[in-house]
């Protein structure tokens, strides 16, 4: 994956975020809850490929009926805590968050 591929990646999860609440969450797995605004929102975003393409991510399923996604990730990966202050973190303060996100690929294989 590309410098440029991570980024955009990035800037689309600070963009779910907007929409996302944590239903349920224990080290390893994550319920999201979507707001109803997030179909049409997000309509552009490709969510299957989101997840699959972020490191530490197991599984993930997508209900798109409910507007829900469990993910089930490696917590050595991806730090439990990242998941609540991705959610919740307000936009003005997300860059910082950024080189976080992009170390994530430092934890697996090129």
């Amino acid at each position: 994956m590309t410098d440029h591929d991570k980024q955009t990646l990035i800037n689309a999860l600070f963009r779910i975020a907007d929409y996302a609440r944590i239903a349920h969450h224990i080290p390893g797995r994550i319920r999201i809850k979507m707001a109803l605004a997030a179909k049409k929102a997000l309509a552009d975003l490709d969510l299957d490929n989101i997840t699959t393409d972020l490191p530490g991510i197991r599984y993930h399923r997508l209900n798109s009926k409910n507007g829900s996604v469990v993910i089930e990730y490696d917590p050595t990966i991806i730090d439990p805590k990242l998941w609540e202050r991705l959610i919740t973190l307000p936009e003005p303060q997300r860059p910082t968050m950024r080189e976080e996100l992009l170390n994530l690929w430092h934890h697996t294989p090129s």
